[in-house]
């Protein structure tokens, strides 16, 4: 007996350091990242493991733009960072924001806080492109050949950025709202088009639990069939 008490004493023990350690790494990359001109900071991804207890993970695309030496130009790079612990409120925070920038510094050097599409804090922006005319009535962006890296890795390509879904865009932002639409965040088409393991593993996860769910009732079932036969 004793020894189970210690085991679960220091099972909860572990937990309880487990849950200390997992914070918001945004903080920290914040840090990092504050050399950079500009950045742009994606939720790549997100996923939750184990059964007893449950970790939270996030993943990020970086990018970032750093000058070049005696010269104004920037030059960016992207790189997927590894998996990160976070801790249930953070991830809870930003659930429905997947494949969304959540932490920027713009061109002129404001960090950002706000969750918006990939590449819409440079749109409208005359130094990186110009409104175009879509052939339908309507505008759309346009990057300029030397910047059309950029939005190739924010994903701002992945989606035409349409002046009218960046006119409500701004509105929202005038409001301290995010913009997602229909294409953007963890329910947008864009989304699920481009991240469809993180997809597969929800329903993966949703099967377990619903089996899980499934055969507890079973057990109860049974365990008062088998009560009542004893009577």
């Amino acid at each position: 007996m004793k020894r189970s008490l210690r085991w679960i004493a220091s099972v909860g023990l572990s937990l309880l350091l487990a849950g200390c350690t997992a914070t918001n790494p945004l903080e920290r990359l914040q840090r990092e990242l504050d050399r950079y001109p500009e950045y742009s900071v994606i939720l790549a991804d997100m996923r939750e493991e184990g059964t007893f207890s449950t970790d939270y993970l996030h993943q990020y695309r970086v990018t970032t733009g750093q000058r070049e030496e005696g010269s104004d130009d920037l030059v960016y790079a992207e790189k997927i960072r590894d998996w990160e612990r976070v801790d249930r409120p953070t991830y809870a925070k930003y659930q429905p924001y997947l494949g969304m920038v959540i932490l920027s510094k713009d061109p002129d050097g404001k960090v950002d806080h706000n969750q918006h599409p990939p590449g819409y804090q440079y749109v409208g922006n005359d130094r990186y492109g110009r409104w175009q005319n879509d052939g339908r009535g309507g505008s759309v962006w346009g990057f300029y050949a030397q910047y059309a890296l950029i939005g190739l890795m924010v994903g701002g390509l992945r989606r035409p950025i349409y002046r009218n879904d960046w006119n409500t865009y701004r509105d929202y932002r005038g409001r301290g709202q995010p913009y997602v639409g229909g294409a953007y965040g963890t329910n947008g088409t864009v989304t699920r088009q481009s991240n469809p393991n993180f997809f597969r593993r929800q329903e993966a996860r949703q099967r377990v639990r619903t089996q899980g769910f499934a055969d507890r009732v079973r057990g109860r079932m049974t365990g008062g069939s088998a009560r009542g036969l004893g009577k």
